[in-house]
């Protein structure tokens, strides 16, 4: 098993659980809203498609902190495949079955 860097009470972790979700919400709430417009859409569309991933990152970030006691599950679950690679380099286990377990 591998050394924890912090240990997080569980109702700290879990306000921060709530803070991601809420900055996600607020940020898929204003791209919504910046994507209503059809010219701004067409001119960010790839902004805004940034925008939604940072929000699937953050949801995904709290799911972690919410099942902190197995991360490896944790980043099983995971459906950004980058980050799932990411976080299971981390981890030191980045091997092909795993990957073929993560949904794009």
């Amino acid at each position: 098993m591998s050394q924890d860097i912090i240990s997080l009470p569980r109702a700290y972790a879990e306000a921060l659980v709530a803070e991601l979700t809420r900055a996600s919400v607020m940020l898929g709430d204003l791209a919504w809203e910046l994507g209503g417009d059809p010219d701004t859409l067409r001119r960010h569309m790839d902004s805004l498609q940034q925008v939604d991933h940072i929000t699937q990152i953050q949801l995904a970030v709290a799911d972690l902190l919410r099942d902190a006691d197995d991360p490896d599950a944790a980043v099983s679950r995971i459906t950004l495949e980058d980050m799932a690679v990411r976080l299971r380099d981390a981890l030191g286990g980045s091997d092909q079955n795993a990957l073929d377990t993560v949904t794009p």
